[in-house]
């Protein structure tokens, strides 16, 4: 909840260049008590230009005030965003109190009511017609539900949200809740995405109007995701026996293209593949919970499914290789793999091969290293190292366009590694390249290449727009001008650890990357700390992020 104090200090005389308005330190969204959107109305100079707002409603006086100043804006779309919304109360009054509703008769039982008076309805409703995103945390009762039945049931010509298309509901309650998704899927909601409640996981999904109505109401639907917001949720939302009711009510989905669900889901999706033709994703891990990959990591994947674009699991190499193997991947176009790395097991090279061999189509992939046993014993960690040699089969995946290797968890890689995988990448379209192995013991006996590191990408991927990856830059000498330059395509360079440059300056390494990228080209590289008071002064960028374009424009005139 924003303060007083902070909503009046709200810097600049309007709307940032990208649509948002900035108040105190915060550089996202605009987060301010509805009653006090006059005083951000005066702080505002153009405020048709808004694009993103976060609104914090405590009740419906302010929801009252928010109409009233939001009827004054243009009708430009405007991206607003509900947020600590305690219940729907505040939104439902409007339409309980004859000073405030709209004129038109309700249906009530065998009998009627006109209720008139239109002004603030009005006001209301051209407000509501610029809603595009609700993120609306749920609190019913048995009297919203009423509300609720009056307005989506009764009311049908009522221009309620109706350019809403994204919504994300959090319930409390496996009863009440369907009708409220069913009042969102009946504005034409395109993309619902439904957190569960801690603690009422199971209930919660095998309430069976959960399916129905959602498949009644439905015509449009193009996005479910359902996350899990806990591990006690994430283990027992779904059972082998709730699979069949997934399946019975999401086989009547006629335009169902993304299904997001918990690890247990997608174990279970042997029971409902042939009810899913149209399944085009699957999501199946839990970021929030990375330590807990292990209790996933399934050799005996039992998933049998066809026709998949995206995929993202975390599993072991093994198992990734297996589910690879037994399944059509003739359409996977991006794959997401947090792979589990155990000590003595095969080589990733073998997964490599498979995957070149059975995705022909694969335009992007993310590859991210986790070994499962570092969280009990780190010594285990030397156990396992990773070799460049491991991504030759990728040279095979013509249609490959973005790699991401931004995690392995101990990879050899100096000098003469950066050369071999430069060569082996030259063969492909990669516009988009990520490669920042992490530290560790194997990394640690491993020297990082220099800033020479970057000639061979420069040499041989000349399709690059982004490029991630790790240097050290106390190899070569900043007074040796690169042998080659980007090529005109790059657009981004970041390196994601810069050691201490042991006496070099900053204005030097702006003049070799100035030498080394091609015009308008950004580069960002992250200071030591001790040296962002010299770097500050030498390039005039700012702590943490450097932005070299200017630093360029300063020193060598680019």
């Amino acid at each position: 909840m924003t303060h007083h104090r902070e909503t009046t200090e709200a810097h600049g005389c309007g709307p940032c260049g990208h649509g948002k308005f900035e108040i105190g330190s915060r550089n996202q969204y605009i987060e301010i008590l509805a009653h006090l959107l006059p005083v951000m109305e005066a702080n505002v100079g153009n405020i048709a230009e808004l694009r993103h707002l976060v609104f914090s409603f405590a009740g419906r006086r302010d929801l009252v005030a928010c109409a009233q100043v939001c009827s004054t804006w243009s009708e430009d779309a405007l991206d607003i965003i509900w947020r600590d919304l305690p219940s729907p109360t505040p939104l439902l009054g409007l339409v309980n109190e004859s000073h405030l509703c709209p004129t038109m008769t309700w249906r009530q039982g065998v009998g009627h009511a006109t209720i008139s008076n239109p002004l603030p309805w009005e006001r209301f409703r051209t407000f509501m017609v610029r809603v595009r995103t609700m993120c609306f945390p749920l609190t019913p009762s048995k009297n919203l539900l009423q509300r609720l039945a009056m307005i989506v049931g009764l009311c049908p010509d009522l221009p309620f949200l109706p350019n809403l298309s994204k919504v994300t509901v959090y319930p409390s309650s496996n009863i009440i809740w369907v009708p409220i998704v069913a009042m969102f899927l009946h504005c034409g909601v395109r993309h619902l995405i439904i957190v569960p409640p801690e603690g009422d996981g199971p209930s919660f999904f095998t309430y069976p109007d959960f399916f129905r109505e959602l498949l009644r109401r439905a015509p449009l639907l193009e996005s479910l995701q359902i996350q899990s917001c806990s591990l006690l949720t994430f283990h027992r939302m779904w059972r082998p026996e709730d699979a069949g009711i997934l399946a019975d009510y999401a086989a009547q989905f006629s335009r169902l293209i993304r299904l997001v669900a918990p690890a247990v889901v997608v174990a279970n999706l042997k029971h409902i593949h042939t009810a899913l033709p149209r399944l085009r994703v699957i999501k199946e891990f839990n970021a929030s919970y990375p330590k807990l990959h292990i209790n996933v990591a399934r050799d005996d994947w039992p998933v049998q499914v066809a026709n998949l674009e995206c995929l993202a699991v975390t599993v072991t190499f093994a198992c990734a290789r297996t589910l690879l193997t037994e399944n059509s991947m003739l359409r996977l176009q991006v794959l997401y793999l947090e792979a589990h790395i155990r000590a003595h097991e095969e080589s990733p090279t073998q997964f490599f091969q498979v995957l070149a061999n059975r995705c022909p189509a694969l335009a992007e992939l993310t590859v991210r290293w986790v070994q499962s046993t570092m969280i009990f014993n780190p010594q285990s960690m030397e156990n396992v190292e990773i070799h460049v040699s491991v991504f030759e089969p990728l040279q095979a995946c013509t249609s490959l366009a973005i790699l991401d290797l931004s995690a392995p968890f101990a990879l050899a890689f100096g000098e003469p590694e950066a050369e071999r995988l430069a060569t082996l990448l030259s063969h492909l379209r990669i516009c988009r390249l990520a490669f920042i192995p992490l530290y560790g013991p194997i990394a640690e006996r491993h020297t990082l290449p220099g800033l020479a590191g970057l000639v061979p990408f420069a040499t041989h991927c000349h399709r690059l727009e982004e490029l991630s990856i790790n240097l050290d830059p106390k190899v070569p000498s900043l007074g040796v001008v690169p042998a080659v330059r980007f090529g005109p395509a790059l657009r981004k360079l970041s390196i994601g650890h810069f050691i201490e440059p042991q006496g070099w300056n900053a204005a030097a390494v702006a003049r070799y990357f100035a030498a080394l990228v091609p015009r308008y080209c950004s580069v960002t590289i992250p200071p030591p700390p001790h040296w962002s008071r010299l770097w500050k002064r030498s390039v005039e960028i700012e702590e943490g992020e450097g932005r070299l374009k200017e630093a360029f424009q300063l020193i060598s005139g680019v």
